[in-house]
Parts: structure tokens; C-alpha cells; sequence
């Protein structure tokens, strides 16, 4: 068997060979048909007939369209998409807004060569009709990137700044915003760059803008560059609150800013003051404020955000009764020839005086604190009085009513002694008299000394421990 098969074994080959050729030769001569299958976009032609009536339109089916060549190997096999031309008129809608699809072939072949064609399932454009609507929007220019350190970009203009948009009225409807997206990465000079316009509805989101006509295509944005300095934020609070309330404290977001400018206004800068006026406020203000409004002229903010958050504490105030003793009270200004007693009624009695405060300064008061004293000046004579007892000043605590006492001033016995003693020399020596009148014992004058100095340390005393006390209370 092996034999048989290696028998003439070069002429095998050779035959095989041979066979090749004409089999080559052949198909070359017959050039067979084959088929080949292209996908292609369809042509909208006459789109101007719709426009014109005041429609647009958007295409349901038959945006595209698959077609079938078949034809000579040799031809076929060298055809692209290119050499094919699929389109729709759409001056020959139907009352269904349907139109059929044309397929030709671009390509010049002779009519032997000329393959034939045939259109996929999908051979018809079916549209839908929608009235159109033009509106006008100012572009908006979007920065990305980062300039260099210490500089930003400042006043920003585009040419042109408002551009028209026509389309179909439900999607003219979604656009919120016309934008112009430009890189200003390493900017580090005054720059001209050119953008394309996009259409974003109120989310920020792109609107598909294929079917849209815009009055321009390509817009110019020329921006400058700024200096930049960082300054602190500063809140100053004016006024007082209502009557019974207190001002206690300010937060506020961001405490500083970047602002921009030429650098001779921005050396001028040193912060941003911003005057909050809290007159008759009775409760907590939260509120949010417009830097631009305080900012000079001549300077831009650089951050996005232009406001500051403001929280201010406004806190109502306690009201309580203090109750002390008139053994707390000091006296000043007492008369060296007089003395003082309180009627017998307000020996044993207390007196109360209403304060008001936070509630935590007036629990943490204490009498000492408050000072009491009763004022003598110019109460020089004998007699019954009724004075209103004062009190020295304490940071955070109001005096709302003031008590007043009963005091008595008769003449200081110890003085009257010393003079009628001195009065006793005189009849006892007359050849003295003079002498005596003017020259005082030993032990009277160091009594009468030491009485004066107690009155004199005593008034000294309160009047150091309360040096502001009568211009406080006046």
C-alpha cells in the first residue's frame, strides 16, 4: 500500500501544482460574485423645508441604514463606505413624516462592473415634528486648572457674550446655562484662548446640542491676571441688645479670604471689616453676608464663595433678688463731729436689692462683691435721713433697684467732751485762757487724735476700696 502511494511520487506533485495554477487561472478569468455587507449614516437633505415652516425635527428610525453589495469579487472587495451615499429627502415627508431611504453608489464603475444593492429591514427615515424655538444666553466661562501661586484670574470677557440657540422648544426649555469650559493651567500672563459653546440643563448636566443651532460656533475669551494677597475677616458688632438681653459672643466662617487686585490696592488692604448692628435684638442671628458689599473698589474675591456665615449668641439675662445685711454696708464722707446710727426698724431688718445677670455670674456673686455704702456728703447737720444705699460696679451685673435706709446723725459725744474739758481749764485758769484754748492735754489730744484717725482710715479705706463708686452709680 505504501509502495502504491510513493509510486511516481514527483508527478503527484507536479499534477498538484498544475491544478493550482488552472484553478487560479480560472477564477481569475470567471472573477465569481460575492456579497458584502456595509453599515452607513443617512443624509438629511433639504432640511431647510422644515426649518422654514417653523418646525425642527428629531429622527425616530432610520438614523442609519444596512446594506448588502453584491458583484464581482474583483469589484466588490475594493469598496468602502465612503464610495456609498445613503440619504433621505425630507422636502418628501409623508403625513406620517416618514420618507424612503436612497442608497447610491458614489463610487464610477461601468454598468458590467456595477454591483447590486440592497437595503437592510430598516429602508425608511420616520421623523418627528416639533415646533422650534430660538432664545437667547449669556456664556458663561468655567476655569480649570490652576494658575501659578500668587496670581488668579480676573475680569474675563468673551466675544460674543450672548449667543442664540434654536431647536425644538422641549429641549430649548432644559438649557439653563450656555458655557464656554477653558484651561488656564500655569497661566502666568494676560491670555486669549477660543472655546466651543454647550448647553447644561439646571443640574449642571450636558444637553445633547447635535440637533441645536447655535448663532456661533466658536467663542473668544480674553482674561486678565491678578495679584493676590490673604486678608483676615473681621465682624464688629454695634449697639446693644434689648433691654434685659446680652451680647455674648460671634462665630463666623471663613475668619480670612484671597483677595485680588493690583498689587498697589492690595497693600492698601489690611482686612475686610464687617459692621453687624444688633440694636433692640432679642434672640440668636444666623445670617449670611455678601462680601462683595464690603470689599474696596479696585479688589475681586478670588474664591468662589462670596459669603460669610454668621452666628451670633444673644442671651437673656436672669433677674433675682439679693438679699444682705446692713451691717454690709459701708459708709464714706461721715462728718468728723457727727456720728450715725439706723432707726431701731432697720436694726434687725435685711434689705433685698434685684440684680440682673447671666445666670452663672449671679450665682457665683457674693456680697462683697457688690460693695454696698452709703454716701454722707453734705449731710453736715443733725437729724433723721433717708439715703439710697449704692453699690460698686460689677462686669456683668445690673443694678435694677437700689434699697435706701433710715439713718440717724447726732453729734459725736467723744468731741463734745474734749471741748467742754478744754472749756473746765479755762474757768479754773482765766490768766490762761488764750493759751489754754489753744493747747489741748496730753491725753485729750491723743484721744481726740486717735478718734480722728479712725474716722479719717475709715473714710480712706472705703474710698480705696471704691474709687469709681459714686461716678458708676451717679
Amino acid at each position: 500500500m505504501k509502495k502504491k502511494w510513493t509510486k511516481n511520487l514527483g508527478l503527484k506533485i507536479l499534477s498538484l501544482g498544475l491544478a493550482a495554477l488552472i484553478w487560479f487561472i480560472i477564477v481569475n478569468i470567471d472573477d465569481p460574485a460575492i456579497t458584502r455587507t456595509f453599515r452607513l449614516s443617512v443624509e438629511k437633505r433639504n432640511e431647510n423645508v422644515i426649518s422654514e415652516q417653523g418646525m425642527c425635527y428629531e429622527v425616530l428610525e432610520g438614523d442609519a441604514v444596512t446594506i448588502t453589495v453584491k458583484g464581482k469579487r474583483s469589484v466588490v472587495e475594493n469598496l468602502t463606505t465612503s464610495d456609498f451615499s445613503a440619504y433621505a429627502d425630507l422636502s418628501k415627508l409623508s403625513r406620517w413624516n416618514a420618507v424612503p431611504i436612497k442608497v447610491e453608489l458614489t463610487k464610477y464603475l461601468t454598468d458590467a462592473d456595477t454591483p447590486s444593492i440592497t437595503i437592510g429591514s430598516v429602508d425608511t427615515l420616520i421623523v418627528s415634528l416639533e415646533e422650534a424655538e430660538t432664545k437667547q444666553f449669556k456664556v458663561t466661562v468655567v476655569k480649570k486648572g490652576t494658575v501659578e501661586d500668587g496670581y488668579c484670574i480676573g475680569e474675563i470677557k468673551t466675544k460674543p457674550n450672548i449667543i442664540q440657540v434654536t431647536g425644538a422648544k422641549s429641549q430649548i426649555s432644559k438649557i439653563d446655562q450656555v458655557r464656554v469650559d477653558i484651561d488656564v493651567s500655569n497661566v502666568s500672563e494676560n491670555f486669549t484662548v477660543t472655546g466651543v459653546p454647550k448647553v447644561y440643563d439646571a443640574d449642571g448636566k450636558e444637553i445633547n446640542s447635535s440637533k441645536m443651532t447655535f448663532s456661533t460656533r466658536e467663542v473668544k475669551v480674553v482674561g486678565t491676571l491678578l495679584n493676590t494677597k490673604i486678608v483676615p475677616v473681621d465682624i464688629e458688632i454695634q449697639g446693644n441688645p434689648l433691654h434685659g438681653y446680652k451680647y455674648i459672643s460671634t462665630e463666623y466662617e471663613p475668619k480670612s479670604v484671597t483677595i485680588a487686585g493690583d498689587k498697589k490696592v492690595l497693600n492698601e488692604v489690611s482686612k475686610i471689616v464687617i459692621p453687624i448692628d444688633i440694636s433692640g435684638q432679642y434672640a440668636d442671628i444666623e445670617t449670611e453676608i455678601n462680601l462683595e458689599n464690603y470689599i474696596p473698589d479696585g479688589v475681586i474675591l478670588e474664591e468662589e464663595s462670596l459669603s460669610v456665615m454668621v452666628n451670633i449668641v444673644i442671651e437673656k439675662l436672669q433677674i433675682k433678688d439679693f438679699t444682705f445685711d446692713v451691717k454690709d454696708i459701708q459708709f464714706k464722707n461721715l462728718n468728723d463731729k457727727l456720728k450715725f446710727s439706723y432707726t431701731s426698724d432697720l436694726v434687725s431688718n435685711k434689705l433685698v436689692v434685684k440684680i440682673m445677670g447671666r445666670e452663672e455670674d449671679i450665682n457665683n456673686l457674693e456680697i462683697s462683691d457688690l460693695n454696698p455704702y452709703i454716701d454722707l456728703q453734705d449731710k453736715n447737720k443733725e437729724g433723721s435721713y433717708v439715703i439710697e444705699v449704692q453699690f460698686g460696679p460689677v462686669e456683668g451685673i445690673d443694678i435694677l433697684n437700689k434699697p435706701t435706709v433710715s439713718i440717724d446723725l447726732t453729734a459725736d459725744t467723744n468731741t463734745e467732751d474734749t471741748e467742754n474739758n478744754q472749756g473746765g481749764s479755762a474757768d479754773t485758769k482765766p490768766e490762761t485762757d488764750d493759751e489754754n484754748n489753744d493747747t489741748e492735754t496730753p491725753d485729750n489730744a491723743d484721744n481726740k487724735e486717735d478718734n480722728n484717725n479712725t474716722t479719717t482710715n475709715n473714710t480712706t479705706n472705703n474710698n480705696n476700696a471704691n474709687p469709681d463708686v459714686e461716678d458708676n452709680n451717679d
